[in-house]
């Protein structure tokens, strides 16, 4: 018997075939499978050219998959969830299990290996998703990048890029996040950003990179940049501390996982969160991917909680990359 799981994203798409042991199968790469960013033919064309590489070296195995789990970022409350799902289950034979869920539900799992818990994801967006013990699913934020609050990759760059024209304009002191993103973009002076962030399509992606240039700044005691900082870390406590108060408050502990390129700087974040959060609050940065989580939720499907065996095989042939 084997098990199958999917992480979807809006730039990548990831495959795993796991057998019954947890041992890693195979694992392939793949392009965009997020609808709201993606047309649906092309979404086709990735699980297409995902699943080929895998009948094509690992025809026996793929044939005997009887669990399948895509955590598929946008398809919550999207019109394509359903035909997103068929076309899924249009790949399986009929008796093979096949669920489209959240992708902050694999991500939540990656870090707690299946157990209820909050999971903040800070990318260029951010979400904060829980699932309870009675598996109700919470969340706060997740609501776009123009509309969520600072605690994201996005609201971080664009409150540095904030800073840096108050400095140029005289309203504060100079930052050294200027000389930081003016070294990014090739560019001499503040007024030029206009051109490299506006009319483009890459401008989410731009503005959101700035998010490195803070942490940079904030390590060299830039107060501009400590400040955002503190600010995303105040931002970030608030809505994990709302899902708490609202739904795990009765719990000894909370297992709380932290994912997206956000917390690759969480030797800066971590002390602030701790600092903000209840004292009952485990933090997890998870060390494999969160495909691993739509693995963990393929199995759970068919038997429930997974046996430890299995985690541990699951967590350790991800890391060695079999």
């Amino acid at each position: 018997m084997y098990y199958l799981g999917i992480d979807g994203g809006g730039s990548k798409t990831t495959v795993s075939l796991v057998d019954d042991r947890g041992k890693l199968i195979a694992c392939h790469h793949g392009g965009p499978s997020n609808p709201v960013s993606v047309a649906f033919k092309k979404i086709e064309k990735t699980i297409d050219d995902l699943f080929g590489q895998l009948k094509q070296n690992h025809p026996e195995p793929f044939s005997q998959i009887k669990s399948v789990c895509a955590g598929i970022a946008g398809t919550e409350n999207n019109h394509s969830k359903d035909e997103l799902r068929l076309l899924l289950k249009s790949k399986f034979p009929k008796g093979t299990t096949v669920q489209l869920c959240h992708d902050a539900l694999t991500a939540l799992y990656s870090g707690t290996n299946g157990e209820p818990g909050i999971v903040n994801i800070a990318g260029t967006g951010s979400i904060t998703f829980g699932v309870t013990a009675d598996k109700n699913v919470v969340r706060s934020g997740g609501w776009g990048y123009l509309l969520d609050h600072t605690g994201s990759g996005f609201g971080i760059g664009r409150l540095a890029l904030q800073k840096v024209f108050e400095a140029y304009d005289g309203f504060i002191q100079p930052t050294m996040l200027t000389d930081f993103v003016l070294k990014r973009f090739g560019i001499s002076s503040p007024p030029e950003l206009i051109s490299v962030i506006y009319g483009t399509s890459e401008s989410r992606s731009r503005i959101a990179s700035v998010c490195e240039d803070v942490f940079a700044a904030a390590r060299s005691n830039d107060q501009e940049a400590v400040d955002i900082v503190k600010q995303a870390a105040d931002e970030i406590a608030k809505s994990i501390s709302h899902i708490i108060h609202n739904h795990f408050k009765e719990l000894d502990q909370t297992n709380v996982v932290l994912t997206g390129s956000v917390f690759k700087s969480s030797d800066l974040l971590l002390p602030l969160l701790q600092k903000n959060l209840p004292d009952d609050v485990k933090l997890i940065l998870p060390k494999s991917p969160p495909v691993v989580g739509s693995v963990i939720e393929s199995y759970q499907t068919m038997h429930g909680t997974c046996p430890e065996d299995f985690v541990k095989n699951l967590h350790e042939s991800f890391a060695r990359g079999d």
